[in-house]
């Protein structure tokens, strides 16, 4: 053992071992303010694939090939969009006695939901879904006595104000 192993404190085997990256080591244009050297990360799989069919990820980027080209073509104009009637002005289809009420308020109780709905026809069962620990999730079902109530009722009450908030009356699903 020489004489500096001897001092450190280092035996035989920490010979070869890197003391320390304090030193700059590897990175040191980094340490001195230059960029650290990127490498560039590619899936193995990606590459592998890339080789076997031969696809160029350069080319099916939509951007030329040639790398030294730098300006973008110019993109092609968008067609016009045709609007079409959105879900606020579409009137709801209802097949059964059974309507989907959304966007609650979180603070409406079935009895709320029975005082409107009685108004137009006669109910025979309300549901607020609520989550495990019984608050709200903001919609509910109502079961009308016929389906010619359930129509009247989501013709009447789809789109108003109720609590505070415009609620959707439409068809339960089956």
């Amino acid at each position: 053992m020489s004489d500096t192993e001897q001092r450190s404190g280092r035996g035989y085997r920490d010979r070869g071992r890197r003391r320390s990256n304090r030193g700059g080591g590897r990175y040191r244009g980094h340490r001195e303010g230059g960029p650290r050297p990127q490498r560039k990360k590619t899936n193995p799989i990606v590459a592998f694939l890339g080789k076997l069919f031969g696809v160029d990820k350069r080319k099916t980027s939509g951007r030329p090939a040639d790398s030294d080209s730098r300006e973008r073509a110019p993109r092609a104009e968008r067609p016009e969009r045709i609007e079409s009637p959105s879900a606020e002005l579409q009137k709801p289809e209802v097949e059964t006695p059974r309507l989907y009420i959304g966007n609650l308020a979180y603070e409406t109780s079935e009895s709320d939901l029975f005082d409107l709905f009685s108004q137009v026809g006669s109910v025979n069962n309300v549901e607020v879904v609520r989550d495990a620990r019984s608050n709200s999730k903001g919609f509910g079902f109502v079961e009308m006595g016929t389906l010619d109530n359930a129509k009247a009722a989501s013709e009447k009450l789809h789109r108003t104000e109720f609590m505070g908030r415009q609620i959707v009356v439409a068809g339960a699903k089956k």
